[in-house]
């Protein structure tokens, strides 16, 4: 951790959380200042612990496809997280949530780019379906290929490049769990 990061979790009054964190003890009490403490600084103290218990691997899961399935409105009462409020959530559980506990991200729902952001806010799993930019699924053996000389490839090795090559850029290493592993878990979206 630099001394840059170490000093604002500090000015932000939370290197007592950090360090009972890193002793792998719960950080008691301090939810009401977690959830009122500046975005960034709490993706920085949860990025520091993702480090410290899961290292720099992403695993990633790709589901299957559901059969023609509407999008589904969120439960009665709730409404979709912003993506301030979605990077939050998952320094939260990062931070809060039972020490070595996978944090997973469905970019299915969010999208690639937030997904992607969320890796620094203590995310160490990606799951979600894969689909072009506009959300239609891509079927096994369809091609893909851009401009008259290009070479078609198969879109879904492509898309796998595409999520591979996201978690590179954020300084991370990518790992594909195969489909048929399963996908358990809670994710956040």
């Amino acid at each position: 951790m630099s001394p840059l990061v170490r000093g604002a979790i500090e000015a932000a009054g939370l290197a007592d959380v950090l360090e009972a964190r890193l002793r792998g003890a719960a950080p008691d009490g301090a939810i009401g200042r977690l959830r009122e403490a500046d975005l960034l600084v709490l993706g920085a103290l949860a990025d520091c612990i993702r480090a410290r218990e899961a290292g720099d691997e992403v695993r990633i899961y790709i589901r299957e496809p559901p059969a023609a399935q509407a999008p589904q409105a969120p439960p009665q009462g709730e409404r979709e997280l912003t993506g301030s409020d979605l990077l939050r959530e998952i320094a939260l559980r990062r931070i809060a949530g039972p020490p070595n506990a996978p944090v997973r991200v469905d970019w299915t729902r969010c999208g690639l780019e937030l997904a992607q952001v969320a890796l620094c806010f203590g995310a160490d799993e990606l799951a979600g379906t894969i689909a072009t930019k506009r959300g239609e699924l891509i079927a096994e053996g369809d091609l893909l290929g851009v401009g008259k000389k290009s070479r078609h490839e198969s879109a879904r090795e492509i898309k796998r490049k595409e999520l591979a090559a996201c978690v590179r850029r954020s300084g991370r290493v990518p790992v594909f769990v195969r489909s048929d592993a399963g996908v358990e878990g809670e994710e956040i979206s």
